[in-house]
This record gives C-alpha cells, structure tokens and sequence, in this order.
C-alpha cells in the first residue's frame, strides 16, 4: 500500500485549505519564539491517526536542505527513537550532538544539523498531540525560562491543532450531510434514473476526493449493466456477466465496501472502492470508485452511510419508471379500444358503403348510389371527429403548466371550433384551485365534450365556471339532441366515469337532458 508524502498527510488530515492558514499561523509564532529564546529554528509535528508525527510547518532560520528533509519524513515509531520515546513516555528531552548519545543519534534529532535539540511534547490534556523541536546552533544547554516558553507555545500548538481537526471534522459532517440532502432531493422530486445515478456518482466522488466512478446495476443473477461512468473510470457502460468482472465478485461476496488499493509498483491502474448498494437486505448493484492514490478506511466509512440512501434513491427512480411504462402501456390499451370501436367500426362501415355505391352505379341505380355516398360521408366526417379527440387526447394536456383555464380554452379551440361547432367560454374565477380540483374538473369537462360531438349533434356549447364564497361551479350546456332523464348510461356517454370523478373530491354532479333540448351539466365542488 502506497502512503501519501508525509505533508500531504497533514494536509488530509486538517484540510487543505485550512491546512495553509494553520501552517502561516504557527510558523509566524515559532520565528517570534525563536527570536526571544535565541534559537536557530523551530520545526512542528502533528501526530496522526497511525501514531505517525506528520511534519507541520518550521519556523527561524531553517537551511534548505532541512526544511526538505522535514517535509519529506514521517517519524514512526518503528523508524525513529524520537518517535518511539514520546509515544511511551511523552517528556521533554534534551539532545546535545557532542554528547555522542548513540540512543537518539540515528534519529531526526541526529539528522538535523544543530549542536543542540529540545523536543517537547504537544499536549492536548493527557493526550499526545504532536512534538515540538527547538533547535541550537551552538552546544548551549536551555535555561528554564527558555524550556518554559517553548512548553507555553507546544500547548498554544495543541489547542491549535485541536480545533483544526474540530474544523476539519465539522467541514466533513457538512459535506457528508450535503451529499445525503441532495440523494434525499433526488427521491423528493422523481428525478429520471439517469438523473439520479449522476447526482449519486457526482457526490460520492466528492466525498472521497475520487477521480472517478461507476454505478453497475444488477439485471439479474448473472448479467449486469454498467448504466452510468464518470471521471477517470475504466468501466464503460454495456452489459458483462456478474461472475466474470470485479463488479459481480463485490456484489455476490460482500456488503460492505471493498478496498482495493494499487501495489506501489503499479502505476497503470487505479486504487478502487466498491460499495454495494443494498436495499432491504438485497443487493440492486455496485458504485465503484477510482483515484490514484489510497483509499481508506474513513472513505469506506463515508460510503457505506452513502450507499443505503444512494440505494433507496435508485429504487425509487425505478419504480417510478416502472410505472411511467405501464402508465403508458396502458394508454397504448385504451387508444387500441378506441380505435376499435369507433374509428376502426366508421371505417369498416365506409368500405361497405363504398362496396354498395359501386354495385348501384354499375346497376344505373343513381339515387340509391347518393344514399350510399351520404352515408360514406357522415361516416367519414364521424371518423374526423373521432379522430381529432384521440389525437387531443395523446397530447399532453399542459394542465399542470398552464392549468384549468387555459387547458380548457385550448381544447375549445382545437377540438370543437374546428369540427364546426360554436364555442363559448367564461371564467369568473379569482382564487387559485388545488392541483386535485382542477384535474377533475377537467376530466369532467373533457368527457362532457366529447359526449356531444359523438351523440348530440349540436350546432354550439357553453362552458362557465364561477366561484362564491363557499363553491365552485362549473357548467357545460349544449343544444343537441338530449336524451330521455333516466336514460342516462344509453349510447356509452361515459356519465358513469363523470360521477365516479365528482365523488372522488366530494363534488356534486348535476345532469339535466330532455329529447331535442340539449344537455346541461353541473359540478359543484366545495372551496
């Protein structure tokens, strides 16, 4: 496993961004000290969570090729005697390079090319924070006011260091808090699957600082199907049997997230995490994550509380899509039947006509043959009208754009003024209606009128809606044929479907018809 350079470690572990004021701060107060207790530099280390001293910042008049050894080394305890001795007994120590003391020679403290060496521990109450490196440039031993002061600045250090990890942490919480409300959203507002894989795969990069990634689905035992990549993946989409890839291994052997991280030798490849999205215990699919560096164990941890809002999302967007589908397959049904029993029946009727006319023009029958092409002319102007609803009917009402009023003067417009009749439209309403009130509403006024241009033969309609302070009323009247009172489910007029949507919001319904004096409906629906 590769590790970061010991100052990008540091980096990682406080913030970037933070990481530089906290290293302009300290370094700005370790040359003060220097300064006042005559010394020659001041170098800090923070300690990590592998209990490795990460270098911070310097401070004083630090050579290059110090500064550089500083930034490059991590002290362990498996490395370094300095290391060892503040991990087992965090103390002050003080180390003269004449003294020829073979304990620390081999140490950083040897390394450093400084006569003389304070190191004092970064505490934090009783917990070791880091360590604090005052060195000399001469053999002189450290008076008690100088070692006083350097322990102030090392507990200055440790509350320093302290509330940058607070700050770091807090910083995480958010984007971690961030990324789950924008999956939240995604479920709130029915987002399409493609809209939310691209959200899932955007914030989970995010969080682990991944170059890229890809979310594979589950299609069935055997088969899955990469649906989204982002970034610098090597998957791409299309479909690959479970059993033969990495995606399938994660998903059938695991239900946690799966590190994978790239042998140091290996620059060719990326290091991946694989996170098995999981809903009610059942495993849908894989997000998959690449970066060149190192995952870890915090990176799983952010994941495998992503993953089961990440989960929750795609199946919702899903089964949405699935119900989109047989939303649809069901309208292609209803437009089959129809077409069937109207238009598909006029038609049929048409080609008989036709057959007819052809048989008594050729027997010098012209008035039988006029009857006939009659015939075939109300036939194809039934057909027309037929026709125009159906195509109405399979555009997109624009209710929820434009709503009621509008809706209902473009179907005037469009279906009944260009079949011939003549109609009116009146809108006395002021108040706004609920989504649910204009939905059946228009439902009414649309069976309403397709019912008097399939039976009632009537020259004009009237379409009125107007509010009081309790109701809402709206009127459709026409003056066509009527039909008898009680015959009201004769010729298919749907007035069944119209009561059956009044009901549903407690509205009433009102029919009044009488033979040869029109219809008029009536829906009255409590504001």
């Amino acid at each position: 496993m590769r590790e970061r350079p010991p100052h990008r470690q540091a980096e990682f572990a406080f913030g970037r961004s933070h990481m530089q004021g906290l290293q302009v701060a300290l370094g700005r107060s370790a040359t003060e000290l220097c300064e006042f207790i005559e010394a020659s530099g001041c170098y800090i280390y923070a300690l990590g969570e592998n209990q490795g001293f990460l270098p911070l910042t310097v401070g004083g008049a630090i050579a290059e090729p110090e500064r550089e050894l500083f930034f490059s080394t991590l002290l362990t305890s498996e490395t370094d005697a300095l290391a060892r001795h503040m991990l087992a007994h965090p103390s002050n120590l003080a180390y003269f390079r004449s003294s020829g003391n073979q304990n620390f020679g081999g140490s950083i403290l040897g390394a450093f090319q400084a006569e003389s060496t304070l190191a004092v521990p970064v505490m934090n109450g009783s917990e070791l924070s880091g360590v604090l490196l005052i060195v000399r440039n001469t053999p002189d031993d450290f008076s008690k006011l100088a070692i006083r002061q350097v322990e102030w600045f090392a507990s200055s250090i440790a509350l320093a260091l302290d509330n940058a990890r607070m700050y770091h942490k807090t910083l995480e919480l958010l984007a971690e808090n961030e990324a789950l409300h924008q999956v939240t959203l995604a479920i709130l507002q029915k987002l399409e699957l493609d809209e939310v894989l691209k959200i899932i795969c955007d914030e989970a990069q995010k969080m682990t600082n991944a170059d890229g990634g890809s979310i594979a689905l589950l299609e069935s035992n055997v088969w899955l199907r990469v649906m989204y990549c982002a970034g610098e993946t090597p998957d791409k989409p299309g479909r690959l049997r479970a059993s033969r890839s990495h995606l399938g291994r994660a998903i059938h052997h695991r239900t946690e997230p799966l590190i994978i991280n790239r042998p140091a030798e290996r620059t060719d490849i990326n290091s991946r995490l694989a996170i098995p999205l999981q809903v009610k215990n059942h495993t849908m699919g894989l997000l998959t994550l690449f970066k060149s560096t190192d995952f870890d164990s915090n990176d799983a941890r952010l994941m495998h509380i992503f993953s089961g809002q990440a989960a929750i999302a795609i199946d919702h967007a899903q089964l949405t899509r699935m119900v989109q589908e047989m939303a649809i397959l069901e309208e292609r049904h209803r437009l089959s039947r129809e077409l069937h029993d109207s238009v598909n029946q006029l038609l049929y009727g048409i080609s008989l006509y036709t057959e007819a006319a052809v048989r008594q023009m050729d027997q010098g029958n012209l008035d039988a043959t006029r009857r006939y092409l009659k015939n075939i002319e109300e036939s194809d102007q039934a057909a027309l009208k037929e026709m125009r609803m159906l195509i109405f009917g399979l555009r997109p009402s624009g209710l929820t754009q434009m709503g009621l009023q509008a809706s209902l003067a473009q179907r005037l417009k469009s279906v009944e003024e260009k079949l011939g009749l003549q109609p009116s439209f009146k809108w006395r309403i002021s108040s706004p209606l609920e989504p649910d009130v204009e939905e059946m509403l228009y439902g009414i006024a649309q069976e309403a009128l397709n019912n008097v241009i399939r039976h009632a033969n009537a020259r004009s309609i009237s379409v009125r809606l107007a509010e009081n302070e309790q109701h809402l009323t709206m009127t459709i009247k026409d003056d066509g044929a009527g039909f008898e009172p009680g015959d009201e489910t004769s010729g298919g007029m749907g007035l069944k479907t119209m009561r059956e949507r009044a009901a549903s919001l407690n509205a009433r319904l009102k029919i009044d018809s009488q033979p040869n004096q029109g219809t008029r409906i009536t829906v009255e629906v409590a504001l």
